[in-house]
């Protein structure tokens, strides 16, 4: 037995390494063995990428966050630096130097407003007429020419006979005078004869009457004759509005020679069309604006409105007249603008600042605002309606907000002095 096992166990060898052969040799184990390494070593390489793209979206996040924080970074400061752009200093030296002041945004209602131009003219106690007292040749007196200042009692004017007899005015000065010496002594002799009941009184009285006419006439020509010749002075202070005869001229008595007039009462006239009929009767309150700029009211002129049209005139326009007491910056003929306040439908309750506080560039309209202290603030506004004194302001500012009323312009040019770039025009 012992020599069969033997004689078999090189055979079992031979096929147990036969076995072993076959086994490393096989393709499909090889193949399901290479198979699952690859699986593993892709899932390995895909989870490594998904990791780097993970990583790199995170990292992508992060830079749009940090773009994006920069941006509005960016964003902020762009609007802090607008907003402190806006905001000035002007010091309390600084408005002592100037016309400045403050003033709080109130609410106002215009109740309609009307803007017009109207024109000036001198009520009819401020001028009058020189007329010639007798009739003569016309001579000016010195150099006389119309706006001439003159004063009362002033030589303007002279008549003389002109080489006409029958109206030479040395002839009638001595008839003047002749005729008072008669009638002053046929009066005084009546009187002696009155007194001795010699004449009775209605006969004294027409011989007083006499004597009156004469010596009144006689006084007349003589404040006025000067050397053979008829003066006429000025009667009141003021200036020649203009002259109505020419120098030379033959007149007659009673002919307007020049009008003199001087600085007083003035009436200002304005026309408005006819649709105003109806709130004209309802002027609230009137602002007389000059050429210059400078807003009255009517108050301030002590004046009133003196006339409302109650028809049209020849240009189918309703005149309304204003009287005030003394306008010296408006000379009659002068054109004014009105603003006149009426009952008006529409009139909305709105903040209201002074106009001078209103700054304007290039169409758009700003204030400066106090924010306290020596700081101020540009602001835009939109404005509304206007009553020349104090402007409507639709947008920008509230009640309760104080701006600047007077100086803002110096400190838009202070603003702008601050802008500038001390370095601008210079090569480095």
């Amino acid at each position: 037995m012992k020599q069969i096992f033997n004689f078999l166990l090189p055979f079992f060898a031979a096929m147990a390494v036969a076995a072993c052969s076959e086994n490393n040799n096989n393709p499909k184990e090889h193949e399901h063995h290479t198979h699952e390494q690859h699986a593993h070593e892709q899932h390995v390489h895909e989870q490594h990428a998904h990791e780097e793209h993970a990583h790199e979206q995170h990292a992508h996040e992060e830079h749009a966050h940090e773009h994006n924080h920069l941006a509005d970074a960016h964003s902020h400061a762009h609007s802090t630096e607008e907003a402190s752009a806006n905001v000035m200093t002007f010091t309390h030296a600084q408005q002592s130097k100037i016309d400045f002041a403050i003033s709080r945004v109130e609410q106002s209602d215009f109740n309609g407003v009307v803007k017009v131009a109207a024109q000036v003219a001198a009520a009819p106690g401020n001028f009058t007429t020189v007329v010639a007292t007798s009739a003569g040749r016309l001579r000016y007196v010195g150099n006389m020419v119309e706006g001439k200042a003159v004063g009362k009692g002033e030589p303007l004017f002279a008549l003389d006979g002109g080489n006409v007899t029958d109206n030479d005015v040395a002839v009638k000065y001595a008839a003047a005078e002749s005729n008072f010496h008669v009638a002053k002594a046929d009066y005084e002799r009546k009187q002696s004869l009155y007194e001795n009941n010699i004449i009775s009184l209605k006969e004294l009285q027409e011989a007083e009457a006499l004597f009156l006419q004469a010596q009144a006439l006689y006084n007349s020509m003589k404040s006025s004759y000067n050397g053979g010749k008829m003066v006429l002075k000025a009667p009141l202070n003021g200036y020649v509005s203009s002259l109505l005869a020419d120098n030379g001229a033959y007149v007659q008595p009673g002919t307007p020679i020049a009008r003199i007039q001087c600085q007083g009462d003035v009436n200002i006239t304005a026309e408005l069309p006819v649709r105003y009929a109806t709130a004209l009767k309802n002027i609230s309150a009137v602002n007389i604006e000059l050429p210059d700029g400078k807003v009255y009211s009517l108050d301030e002129l002590k004046g009133h409105v003196a006339a409302v049209g109650h028809s049209v005139n020849a240009c189918n326009m309703i005149p309304v007249t204003v009287a005030v007491k003394k306008l010296d910056e408006a000379v009659p003929g002068s054109i004014v603008t009105l603003h006149l306040s009426m009952s008006l439908a529409g009139g909305a309750q709105l903040p209201v600042v002074p106009r001078s506080s209103l700054i304007e560039e290039m169409g758009n309209y700003f204030v400066f605002v106090h924010k306290g202290g020596e700081s101020f603030e540009k602001r835009q506004v939109q404005i509304g309606a206007t009553d020349g004194r104090n402007t409507q302001i639709k947008k920008g500012v509230v009640c309760g907000e104080h701006v600047v009323s007077q100086g803002a312009m110096s400190l838009k040019l202070s603003q702008g002095a601050a802008a500038l770039d001390p370095h601008a025009g210079h090569v480095h």
